[in-house]
């Protein structure tokens, strides 16, 4: 079993594409290659090979700023762009060799708890990542089937923060992506450590944005909510295969109290009108609001 470095980023995208299970937006190349874009690490995909075929991929690239290597499109700063992470092997006996292939000084961000718990198990170089939220849709066609799903407490909670923000006369607006900028904005002055205070990172997401309007191999969708015809809250949503996918948000809370709430319902009721089979909140800090709501998944950082 040998493994070499591969950092042609043409050779990359086509092992990407050899090895990608394609189960999650994080998967798709196209996803992937807006950070490349704009930030140009260097890429370094692990390929491990017999004498007959290839058996294995790693997809890292080297961070400089943190002397690490990281998954392609993980830049290290704590957001882990790439989600639902897993080691991609054509046969289950070639994890343990793809893993110690793996270069020292090794970041390996959002690994499924499945995964984890089948090939590294009580290694040391295990540690909890943070979590994620998802939502089952089966049984839910409407917010009052989520609503009766929760807890009484928590019922009345989501149904006071509805009630509030509907009181105001609520203009709902649909795929208006200019509204993308009022995300950026609301993101950068409520959060110091916000991603979008690097331009690249707006420039990335703008790129995204373009390819899931075409509705390819995802679709974007971003819904606004206007009071008084000022824009308080933005979700920027993506669609992929039967799954809903809702990556980022910025709201002005103190204007429109209660509009967090709101829009996550907006989002579930947009769900449902697409007969999405899964809703993926994304990862959360340990301890978010988001674990009331919603199920709690697991997931782990590997490092050597």
């Amino acid at each position: 079993m040998n493994a070499i470095f591969v950092e042609n980023i043409e050779e990359c995208k086509k092992l990407w594409e050899e090895f990608s299970p394609h189960l999650s937006i994080f998967d798709e190349w196209s996803f992937r290659f807006a950070f490349f874009k704009f930030y140009k690490y260097k890429p370094h995909f692990v390929l491990l090979h017999d004498e007959k075929q290839n058996v294995g991929l790693l997809p890292l690239w080297f961070v400089p700023e943190k002397n690490k290597y990281f998954w392609f499109s993980d830049i290290g700063d704590g957001f882990n762009w790439a989600e639902e992470n897993s080691f991609w092997v054509k046969d289950k006996k070639y994890v343990k060799d793809l893993i110690d292939s793996c270069p020292k000084s090794t970041i390996l961000n959002s690994l499924k708890a499945d995964v984890v718990n089948e090939f590294l198990a009580q290694d040391p170089r295990i540690s909890k990542s943070n979590p994620k939220q998802i939502l089952k849709m089966e049984g839910i066609n409407s917010l009052e089937d989520y609503f009766m799903s929760v807890d009484k407490k928590l019922r009345s909670n989501l149904r006071r923060d509805k009630k509030r923000v509907e009181a105001l006369g609520p203009e709902i607006v649909f795929d208006n992506f200019d509204d993308f900028n009022k995300l950026v904005e609301f993101n950068s002055e409520r959060f110091e450590d916000s991603p979008f205070r690097d331009e690249r990172m707006v420039k990335i997401f703008l790129e995204i944005i373009e390819k899931g309007k075409s509705g390819g191999i995802y679709k974007a969708r971003m819904i606004s909510v206007k009071v008084n015809g000022e824009i308080v809250g933005v979700d920027l949503n993506f669609i992929y295969k039967d799954v809903y996918d809702t990556l980022l948000c910025g709201n002005d809370t103190e204007k429109c109290p209660g509009i967090g709430h709101f829009l996550t319902m907006l989002d579930m009721q947009d769900a449902i009108s697409y007969g999405i089979k899964k809703i993926d909140f994304s990862e959360s800090d340990e301890g978010s609001y988001k674990e009331k709501l919603f199920t709690t998944i697991p997931q782990f950082t590997f490092s050597n």
